[in-house]
């Protein structure tokens, strides 16, 4: 059997989110190599580095970035040091990964895509719902002109519980647009399109709990609405669905993990005796879920094994620095327009 070329990858950023969500992920892609960690906490580089059989560990990047023949870089952390570590890696010559958001605005994240472009590289955002298998079916579906036809409109619920005020970011409500809600406005991207207008009310109740009424308007003329909360649970207990509309037909995902699907066809009029459904039901038992111990349902292993194929030139990234910038774009119309009580352009926002 052939060997398996591998990417010779670096972390930078050893905190919860990349310990408990992508480090976990690295031995499962045959495309991988875990080459060096870094973190500024000394203690934390070193348990990474044990933990998941990194050769090296490091404190600082641009050390590791002179010591090292790498191929990619993983960045993992607050928005200012995704930009920030993501310019001197794009200096030295690396493609990147970066965690969502890929910057704290629109302006930075538009400014890191332009670098990167001007270096002649690129970069991948760690949106890993397109990489979660209930979405990945829904995208396969959605593809079937002939089947589903257009999507007509997409519509997304979201919660998780009481949000904070981060980094630096004065209102929770808005942190959460910034913080969270990317990642919805990425999915409705994915399945809509690019977004032309948004309009925007916000209800907020108490400091870390308010919820959004989003409408938009995809350049295609289909239509998006989101509910997008932090009301549903006293806990950080997310709960997601985002349903499509086709033409005669439509489907639904609850969780990332359940789909189901309406195709066209009449209903059956007088069914048989116990009946039938009349949608197609999906989702993954126990046992599956065990097997990839939950990290490629929901899309972890998904991405960063895209990030290392892109890396050797066998693909190329499916949610890129641009991607990211524009879901910012998004996030902010959504402020300015609850605030404002006006439908927002993005051609005006360019």
């Amino acid at each position: 059997m052939a060997e398996v070329k591998k990417a010779r990858i670096a972390f930078v950023g050893c905190g919860g989110h990349a310990t408990h969500s992508l480090f976990p992920a690295v031995h499962r892609i045959p495309e991988m190599e875990l080459v060096a960690v870094c973190d500024l906490r000394e203690e934390l580089a070193q348990r990474n580095a044990r933990w998941f059989g990194a050769q090296h560990w490091y404190t600082d990047v641009a050390t590791m970035l002179a010591k090292e023949e790498l191929d990619g870089v993983v960045i993992v952390g607050p928005p200012q040091m995704h930009y920030e570590v993501g310019k001197q890696c794009l200096d030295a010559g690396l493609p990147i990964f970066v965690e969502k958001p890929s910057a704290l605005s629109y302006a930075l994240a538009r400014d890191l895509a332009e670098h990167a472009d001007r270096k002649g590289l690129w970069g991948a955002v760690a949106y890993m719902k397109r990489f979660a298998v209930g979405y990945e079916l829904a995208k396969q579906i959605a593809r079937r002109e002939e089947e589903f036809g257009q999507v007509t409109v997409v519509e997304i619920r979201f919660s998780n519980g009481p949000y904070p005020a981060i980094w630096g970011i004065s209102r929770a409500a808005e942190a959460f647009l910034i913080g969270q809600a990317v990642h919805l406005f990425n999915l409705a991207r994915y399945f809509g399109g690019e977004v032309e207008e948004v309009y925007a009310c916000l209800h907020e109740v108490e400091e870390n709990r308010f919820g959004y009424a989003i409408n938009l308007r995809f350049a295609s003329g289909a239509l998006g609405i989101l509910n997008l909360n932090a009301l549903e649970s006293p806990t950080w207990k997310i709960h997601e669905r985002m349903a499509l509309t086709g033409v005669d037909c439509w489907l639904e995902v609850e969780d990332m993990l359940r789909l189901r699907y309406r195709p066209r066809g009449e209903p059956v009029a007088e069914p048989p005796v116990g009946g039938r459904n009349q949608w197609i039901e999906w989702q993954p038992d126990w046992t599956e879920i065990l097997r990839v111990h939950a990290v490629g349902c929901f899309g972890y292993m998904g991405e960063l094994q895209n990030f290392a194929r892109s890396c050797l030139g066998q693909e190329t990234p499916r949610s890129t620095l641009w991607d990211g910038a524009k879901d910012l774009q998004v996030a902010e119309a959504v402020w300015r327009s609850a605030q404002t009580g006006e439908v927002v352009s993005l051609s005006d926002r360019t």
